[in-house]
């Protein structure tokens, strides 16, 4: 079979990293499994030989037509549901753990989507560069909006890197496997104030955040106090439990 490559997916084929991501998963019979960007179906054999329910979400046309011929009978006994669609607009299932290859051009808000899903577990591949902005810490080049937010829906860490060489066709980037545990690093209680305020912040990072969340609080006509020692401070520079003290004053 000629290998298809899936719209913005490199193919994982390497069994070594295929069965690493599922150990790093812990994995239980009763598990259900959610995975984005099934592709040729390599890591979905191995999650169905450890789960007893997957579901599974392709956009890519090509791809589901493997994957129904591939898993014709774990479709019929209901072990594998394959949703063809788009992972972005579809409604998830629910399922214990979320664990996936995924197209690394929705990477952002497939993220951010995820995290405000109820799930006990994910084990996600990651270019690696982005993996490396989803867990920056404040003062690094990396760090940004996507660094601050994820600390108030769960904590991340990588746990391998995986070269080119283990997707077809190969990417040009190094790619990652993070997991993520849905539990906050930070308190928040306005957590729909605190993203505004964090994507505000971010866009207009050139400026000190004493300047920045004056304008922001113009624009929202609510007035906060900003710490004196991060006036001074550029976005990147402020940590996460700022912005969410920040937010949290907002009557």
């Amino acid at each position: 079979m000629k290998l298809l490559k899936s719209k913005g997916q490199h193919v994982l084929v390497s069994r070594k990293f295929i069965g690493k991501i599922v150990r790093y998963a812990e994995l239980s019979f009763d598990d259900v499994v959610l995975e984005v960007g099934c592709g040729t179906g390599n890591l979905t054999k191995f999650l169905l030989k450890s789960v007893e329910k997957v579901y599974g979400i392709e956009i890519d046309e090509r791809m589901v037509k493997i994957l129904q011929k591939k898993f014709e009978h774990e479709i019929k006994s209901g072990r594998f549901v394959l949703i063809h669609g788009d992972a972005l607009r579809v409604d998830f299932p629910e399922f214990d753990k979320f664990v996936a290859s995924i197209p690394y051009n929705i990477s952002s808000p497939l993220t951010f989507k995820l995290l405000k899903h109820d799930f006990k577990l994910a084990v996600i591949t990651y270019q690696k560069e982005f993996a490396e902005r989803l867990i920056a810490n404040p003062g690094s080049k990396k760090y940004g909006r996507l660094s601050v937010v994820a600390r108030a829906y769960c904590r991340a860490e990588i746990l391998d890197t995986i070269p080119p060489t283990a997707f077809k066709p190969k990417p040009k980037v190094e790619s990652a496997i993070v997991r993520i545990v849905p539990e906050p690093e930070i308190k928040v209680r306005n957590l729909g104030v605190f993203e505004d305020l964090v994507r505000f912040a971010f866009s207009r990072r050139r400026k000190m955040f004493g300047k920045i969340v004056e304008e922001w609080c113009e624009v929202k006509g609510v007035s906060v106090d900003v710490p004196e020692e991060v006036r001074k401070k550029r976005p990147e520079e402020i940590p996460p439990e700022v912005y969410a003290e920040i937010a949290d004053s907002v009557a």
